[in-house]
């Protein structure tokens, strides 16, 4: 407000000139369309859009670890999301095409297994860290082809998720230093999504982000169902809150996806003309 920075809240001031530094994320309208129409399918009326990550970060993250500076990472069956916030607010956001569906199909292609069992396989017994794992310990692994069951050390199952998840976080890391948010880490990272379950994920996400680490699952939620793991709700939570908070937004139909498709094209042809 008239040069003065740091206002959070500028509602009742005087000023003459108002500026603001906002974050926008932006996203493919096709992707858009199809999230509204698979809802309006089911029956269900949608209020609003929001990244996945924020609305994790919705649920699982407190006031001062926004202010302190935290980095939320949502590990999704497809994609991983991020989400960086310093001074209480969102400074990047990011969304990787890599997830757990990755950690999966190398179990499956490593063990010989369907993916259905590999799934099985790294929900039970998955680990992160091969070195925290006995090497006499055994699991039984279904084989492709109707083969009998055979045993491997589940140590070499830890041997063919580490890598993976290594780059995962070291692709996330790489997000975190390209936009400066890796020196604004007060807080540490937190880490949401169903694959945060495994044995190991913390150890190694501090060894990669050098800072400290825990597992995000929602805060201060009543009802919710003891035996559902909490940070493969976090997203869903987050978005009963998000929804639950009063806004002035109005209720988006599929004409309306298709009216912002036309307004981008518009925009587009612009950019056209003047370069």
């Amino acid at each position: 407000v008239d040069g003065q920075d740091g206002i959070r809240e500028p509602l009742g001031m005087a000023g003459v000139r108002l500026e603001a530094r906002v974050h926008v994320v932006t996203t493919s309208i096709a992707a858009a369309q199809n999230v509204v129409k698979c809802c309006e399918r089911a029956g269900l009326h949608i209020a609003d859009l929001i990244l996945a990550p924020l609305a994790a970060a919705q649920a699982v993250l407190t006031a001062e670890e926004k202010e302190f500076g935290t980095a939320l990472i949502d590990i999704g069956a497809g994609t991983t999301g991020i989400v960086a916030f310093d001074q209480g607010a969102p400074k990047h956001t990011a969304v990787l095409p890599i997830g757990g569906n990755h950690v999966s199909s190398d179990i499956a292609t490593g063990l010989h297994t369907p993916l259905r069992e590999a799934e099985r396989i790294k929900r039970r017994y998955g680990a992160a860290l091969a070195v925290a794992v006995a090497p006499d310990e055994m699991i039984e692994v279904t084989t492709i082809g109707g083969r009998a069951p055979r045993e491997f050390p589940r140590q070499l199952l830890a041997e063919i998720i580490e890598p993976r998840m290594e780059e995962i976080f070291a692709l996330v890391q790489r997000q975190l230093i390209r936009s400066g948010m890796d020196e604004c880490l007060g807080s540490g990272v937190v880490l949401t999504g169903g694959t945060a379950l495994m044995d190991g994920v913390v150890p190694l996400a501090e060894r990669i982000f050098q800072v400290p680490v825990r597992i995000g699952a929602p805060l201060e939620c009543e009802g919710l169902d003891e035996t559902l793991p909490g940070p493969m709700c976090a997203a869903a939570v987050g978005l009963v809150r998000y929804g639950a908070e009063p806004s002035d937004h109005p209720t988006l139909v599929a004409g309306d996806m298709r009216l912002i498709g036309r307004v981008r094209r518009r925009m587009m042809d612009w950019i056209k003309e003047f370069m």
